[in-house]
This record gives structure tokens, sequence and C-alpha cells, in this order.
């Protein structure tokens, strides 16, 4: 008997049947399934390697560029004879000692933005991605300038 306010416990329990006959195909097909199994796995195994080695590989190199405004008849930088339209460019780890440059390229894109105001830019490809770099532009112009930002495109002032 139960108390008035006592939950009551209820319980479903069916009668054991019969056993299920046992399948054919899974004795049938045990092997190559496990066998099929193995082989996925290994598939799988081998596309994420080379997924983590190739991705690793793109996010060590970065593709760097950067423009300097230039007046468009003259196609210097606000008075500067050193930065030009053509001058050279050259991208060094900003941590390095030693003094030999990443790349080097030149300022070969030009673009008017709008009266006589153009921008000369370069770009560098697959250059090995470091947190701080050193640009010189010229013989005498020299900037502090982070990865995030050369990638995303720097305007040298």
């Amino acid at each position: 008997m139960t108390a008035p306010n006592m939950p009551v416990d209820v319980r479903f329990h069916l009668p054991q049947g019969p056993q299920l006959p046992p399948k054919s195909w899974q004795r049938r097909y045990r092997w190559p399934i496990r066998v099929g199994s193995v082989v996925a796995v290994l598939v799988f195994v081998a596309a994420s390697t080379v997924a983590i080695v190739y991705g690793f590989a793109a996010r060590s190199t970065i593709t760097a560029s950067g423009a300097v405004t230039v007046d468009c008849v003259t196609r210097t930088a606000g008075g500067s004879s050193q930065i030009r339209f053509g001058a050279p460019v050259a991208l060094y780890d900003a941590d390095d000692t030693d003094g030999s440059p990443l790349a080097t390229t030149y300022l070969d894109g030009l673009r008017r933005l709008g009266g006589d105001v153009c921008l000369a830019d370069f770009e560098v490809k697959d250059l090995d991605s470091v947190p701080l770099y050193t640009v010189t532009i010229g013989d005498d112009f020299r900037a502090l300038v982070s990865s995030g930002a050369l990638e995303a495109g720097y305007l040298f002032a």
C-alpha cells in the first residue's frame, strides 16, 4: 500500500520473446566491411595530413604590398628625390641582425587617385612571414611595418 502523497514507481517490462533470426548478410560481409572501414580511415588520415601540411605551408608566407603617394607629374614623393616611381624596395626581418633582405622589388605600379596625386606601389608574393618587417624605399626611407599591415596593403606616409 502506498501513502496518499507518495509518487508511484511505474515500470513496464515486456516479456522476453523468441530470439531474432541471425542476419546472413552480416556474416557474409563482415570482412569486406572491416577492410572497407580500415581503407576509409586511412584515406581520411592521409587527407587530413595533406590538409595540415598544406595549411601550414600556406600560412608561413604572405603577399606583401605597399604604396607611396607621389606627384603624378614628377613621380616623386613630397619633394624627396629618393622616393620616386621605380625606386628600389627592400624588406628585412626587423629582428634579423645579419642585414640580408627577405625580398627586394621596385615601386613599379602607378595608379592615379585624382588630380595630381598618384600611388606608386609594390607587391611581393611568397614573402616569409615574420611578425615585424623593416621596409626601405630608396636610399634614405626606412619604416617598421607589421606583417598584417603589409598583407592589407600599407600606405607609407
